[in-house]
């Protein structure tokens, strides 16, 4: 089934082959402003028309302190001791382009997984953190269907932008966040990196690749 995404306030699309569990209505979780600026709408388009890219990066996580959307205080380095491999994105909930595209992928690739689901981290992190509290993240998850292995994460700024830059994709101002997708094999320095919107069927492929590696 074809979804399209409309994108408020841009006059563009994205399109996404897939199952989805949202309506096109329900995909916005908060209103975009009446008028995008004209820098927004330039860095959101380039990013939806983007080719993908696929590329290999090093990620050292620190301790660094997140709240789970269930109010709990954890680090994602303590969340992934257990070696079970990763499949991440970086959001935040009132993104009305890139950000609910992402989801979208990461709930179909969800229902791909199929039992292999107890197996996998599926993670995203909010880049918008004074916005996004736990229970916003909560209500957005409950949006695109997550499972409880699909968790989401804020905290503080300075923490936020401390993950970003672990993951190299601090850009200083959220609307200046680009469309990617991390994959890690478990307990591996060196992960995926997906620039632009791979399918979920790409993003499963890889994490199973991955963590046969």
């Amino acid at each position: 089934m074809n979804l399209r995404l409309k994108i408020c306030g841009l006059g563009a699309s994205v399109l996404l082959m897939s199952n989805p569990v949202l309506s096109a209505d329900e995909a916005h979780v908060h209103p975009a402003p009446a008028v995008a600026s004209e820098h927004e709408q330039h860095n959101h388009v380039h990013n939806m028309n983007a080719e993908v890219k696929r590329s290999m990066v090093d990620v050292t996580l620190a301790d660094t302190s997140l709240v789970r959307q269930d109010g709990a205080r954890v680090s994602l380095k303590s969340e992934f001791e257990d070696g079970k491999p990763v499949i991440l994105a970086f959001i935040y909930t009132s993104c009305t382009t890139i950000c609910p595209a992402t989801s979208q992928i990461l709930s179909r690739a969800q229902n791909l997984l199929g039992k292999d689901i107890d197996k996998v981290h599926i993670v995203s992190v909010s880049i918008d953190p004074e916005y996004d509290t736990p229970a916003r993240l909560l209500a957005y998850s409950k949006k695109f269907g997550a499972k409880p292995q699909w968790q989401h994460y804020t905290g503080s700024i300075n923490n936020s932008v401390a993950v970003q830059k672990e993951f190299g994709v601090y850009r200083g101002d959220k609307m200046n966040h680009e469309a990617l997708l991390f994959v890690s094999g478990g307990n591996k320095k060196s992960w995926v990196k997906f620039e632009g919107f791979p399918s979920a069927e790409q993003v499963v492929k890889e994490y199973r690749e991955q963590s046969r590696g």
